[in-house]
């Protein structure tokens, strides 16, 4: 198990925190860094839930494998796929790489990938 940094309350707090700071990024037109704060928001909420199961969570990869272990929650079939769309995000940071419409197109799909995480992280599925 990985030692925490901050408890599993402080990163419930901090997902929907980075949510409102990747919409004020947006709205100056700082796509690089909205990106970053999206993947941020998810981030946390994957820790909160790994906090909770006490599974690790100090790697990029360990993050991806708690998504890969909610077999059993509901929308299941999309965890790991969900994932994977927010990782754009993260390279989007260093790269630039996503278009506007994508950007757009994926945006609501954080949100509700960190409300399903946080759910999950207070027990609530």
């Amino acid at each position: 198990m990985t030692t925490p940094t901050l408890p599993l309350q402080e990163h419930v707090e901090l997902a929907p925190e980075f949510l409102e700071e990747a919409d004020v990024e947006f709205a100056g037109g700082k796509t690089l860094k909205g990106a970053e704060m999206l993947w941020g928001a998810v981030a946390h909420a994957l820790i909160a839930v790994a906090l909770r199961n006490s599974w690790p969570y100090n790697s990029h990869g360990a993050l991806k494998r708690v998504a890969k272990r909610l077999p059993n929650a509901p929308g299941a079939s999309h965890w790991l796929t969900e994932f994977d769309v927010m990782e754009r995000f993260h390279s989007h940071f260093y790269h630039g790489q996503m278009s506007d419409g994508r950007i757009v197109r994926y945006r609501p799909r954080a949100r509700l990938f960190v409300a399903r995480l946080l759910a999950v992280a207070n027990g609530s599925v």
